[in-house]
């Protein structure tokens, strides 16, 4: 070993690269940090700070050395001054983390690898997008690499495949390189003309990139399938840059570290949503929007690992219990219940016995099912909407595992109290609520209506 351990990070790093001189390493930590290092010496030149909960996945010099990106959790991408620390731009890369960032040969471009599946493609000057996204990829891209020659780049991804695009055109070129597991590391040749990569199971895959290209060709039409995800992407996205002139503040050179600054709301852009979306009764069940709607269960599942990765646990019961639904929908049922007994142990709550209730119904486990369904009743708090719910649950818990004329039973008793009471309008919500988790199937349809039906 030529140096002893380099001291300064708190936590796990997760990026490290040489300035392309080699007298420099830039690495990038969890603690919320990139630190260059001198590569002979072993002493800190510079600590570059991001705000705190940062997690910083990725770091690239640029060509010349004078600078370098960064890609983080919090959906951005920082282009640094290596010199004094000087943090020059921030590009908003939308609203999933940045896993993986590299220069162009040039130093024009900068690309993205981010957990919403894409590579993206910026002016490293202005931080403006540049084209549309690499679409195609099914899983969050967890590395990318750019050949010497700037004609392709490369991605590594969650589902196990690697992908060459055009960097002309951002169009897949051939066949997608399948793995037996997911993929997390990437790299082309010095000549552009191998590639390799390696995957979970331990194995390297070293691919032809000539006879890649010698089977495609590159300038091909857009799919209606990368047309509309484009457009999706668009609406989901601000990419947008800013200066960092607030960032600059916290950096710290020649070792001189500082605490990383926060954002004043401790929010990011994706914990906002349009007031119309809302919905008290999911908000009372502490219900995220991406868990209610329809989507990806793959990338809703991830995104909430993120979160429970870097949560405090107050939030991590929340988190659990949203993922212990995810799950559920997936009909991962053990692991369902596991996450909902996390979410207990944290702090006891609706959502967490609701969704220990659906994960043993999955689990064909009626009985302690019932009991988490009435341990939710604490939590209540005495409201008609809530106990309603809960009770139509229960029925259609029973149902579920065949027990179908107590289920009509209880329905129809309850149907009959909601008439000798006010008007409850949020129970059509209420049923919409139990449908859209899909975690009763189609069985849960016939109960449902007839609920719905004696309430109109």
């Amino acid at each position: 070993m030529l140096l002893n351990p380099l001291v300064k990070h708190t936590e796990k790093v997760n990026s490290v690269c040489f300035s392309p001189d080699g007298w420099r390493i830039a690495s990038g930590s969890h603690d919320s940090t990139v630190v260059v290092w001198d590569a002979e010496t072993g002493a800190v030149l510079a600590t570059l700070d991001h705000r705190k909960t940062v997690r910083v996945w990725s770091v690239s010099f640029s060509p010349d050395g004078l600078k370098l990106a960064s890609g983080s959790s919090d959906h951005t991408i920082r282009v640094w001054r290596t010199v004094n620390a000087e943090c020059l731009l921030k590009i908003n890369a939308g609203q999933w983390s940045v896993r993986s960032v590299v220069w162009s040969p040039d130093g024009n471009q900068l690309v993205s690898g981010s957990s919403d599946n894409t590579a993206k493609f910026w002016d490293s000057s202005s931080g403006e997008k540049i084209g549309q996204p690499c679409i195609g990829h099914t899983r969050w891209i967890t590395c990318l690499a750019i050949s010497s020659d700037s004609s392709f780049i490369a991605t590594a991804s969650d589902d196990s495949t690697v992908r060459l695009w055009c960097t002309k055109t951002h169009k897949q070129i051939g066949h997608s390189l399948k793995h037996a597991k997911k993929v997390h590391s990437v790299a082309i040749s010095p000549d552009a003309e191998l590639l390799v990569s390696g995957a979970d199971d331990g194995n390297l895959q070293l691919w032809s990139v000539r006879d890649i290209l010698e089977h495609d060709e590159v300038e091909g039409s857009t799919t209606e399938y990368e047309e509309v995800q484009g457009e999706q992407l668009e609406l989901r996205s601000s990419e947008t840059q800013s200066d960092c002139d607030s960032e600059n503040e916290h950096n710290s050179y020649n070792g001189n570290h500082r605490e990383p600054s926060v954002y004043q709301d401790g929010t990011s852009d994706s914990d906002t949503h349009d007031d119309d979306d809302q919905d008290p009764l999911f908000d009372i069940f502490a219900i995220k929007k991406t868990v209610r709607n329809s989507g990806d269960l793959h990338i809703i599942e991830d995104l909430l690992t993120h979160e429970i990765d870097f949560d405090e646990d107050d939030n991590r019961r929340d988190t659990y219990g949203n993922r212990s639904i995810v799950r559920a929908r997936k009909s991962e049922w053990d692991d369902a219940l596991q996450d909902a007994v996390r979410s207990i142990a944290i702090q006891p709550s609706l959502l967490g016995y609701i969704s220990k209730g659906i994960a043993l119904c999955g689990n064909k486990q009626l009985w302690d099912a019932m009991e988490a369904f009435d341990s939710a009743f604490v939590f209540s708090n005495s409201d008609p909407n809530i106990i309603n719910l809960l009770l139509l649950i229960k029925a259609i818990a029973l149902f579920y595992a065949g027990r179908y004329d107590e289920a009509v039973r209880r329905v129809e008793d309850l149907t009959t109290a909601s008439q000798h009471s006010d008007p409850i309008p949020c129970n059509v919500v209420n049923v919409s609520f139990v449908s859209n988790l899909e975690f009763f199937s189609l069985s849960t349809i016939p109960i449902s209506r007839i609920y719905v039906c004696s309430l109109q």
